[in-house]
């Protein structure tokens, strides 16, 4: 469990290096390596930006928890470009990852967008506990540090960043291993924590240690016969 600074820093230095390991694929495109290898790397900078945040966690509304608060925002933002092309490596479309390149960058793009509008505007008038109208803050949690993140329409945000996560997966031909693995596992990070240790929705989010590790082996070139569809499955598919 990565439940301390130190243990945030050491998972996300093995999340750089399988990032790089990933990379390093040459029996795969350059573009499909990239899109891996850049998926490990992103979820990893959060790792990185909960190790700074553990020695300023509640310092609200200046300095480096400001900072941080804000990168953190921008990394929520990029969830669905990090992820959707991933996912979309493993399909047996040849222009699956163009396709999710696309989708995930206009998905971000108006989480980016959302993050400068008023953060009053929500949804239904619904106040989210995790991105909504909030002070933009890392505060300290029951057992780990947690987000608070200002950002207009925060359910479309949140529920947005969790398709990109959950259920992009299926949506290409002959994807359902990987779906099913990232949906059960983006599905199980977000709320187990709430269920299992009572936190809010906000620290369960930054509980990321709970998917770190499945997400970065999902991703690495040892564990793609797994999750690529057999000839078999996609002949009897087609």
């Amino acid at each position: 469990m990565c439940f301390s600074a130190n243990m945030s820093l050491g998972l996300g230095m093995a999340g750089f290096v399988a990032s790089a390991i990933t990379y390093q694929d040459k029996t795969e495109s350059f573009w499909v390596r990239l899109a891996r290898a850049y998926a490990i790397f992103h979820f990893s900078l959060m790792e990185l930006i909960q190790y700074f945040a553990y020695p300023v966690a509640d310092q609200c509304g200046y300095g480096t928890n400001l900072l941080l608060s804000e990168l953190s925002t921008y990394h929520i933002d990029l969830q669905a470009f990090a992820i959707m092309p991933a996912l979309a490596t493993y399909s047996t479309d040849k222009l699956a990852l163009k396709k999710a390149f696309f989708i995930g960058s206009s998905l971000s793009s108006l989480f980016i967008i959302c993050s400068f509008l008023p953060k009053e505007w929500q949804l239904f008038g619904i106040q989210p506990n995790f991105i909504g109208n909030l002070v933009g803050c890392l505060f300290m949690g029951i057992y780990h540090v947690g987000y608070a993140i200002p950002s207009a329409f925060g359910l479309f945000v949140t529920h947005g960043s969790l398709f990109a996560l959950a259920f992009s997966g299926f949506v290409w031909q002959n994807n359902w291993r990987i779906g099913s693995y990232h949906c059960a596992g983006a599905l199980l990070t977000l709320f187990m924590p709430q269920w299992l240790f009572g936190v809010s929705t906000g620290e369960a989010a930054a509980m990321y240690c709970f998917y770190s590790i499945p997400i970065t082996a999902s991703f690495m070139p040892q564990f793609k016969r797994i999750f690529t569809a057999k000839p078999a499955l996609v002949a009897n598919a087609s």
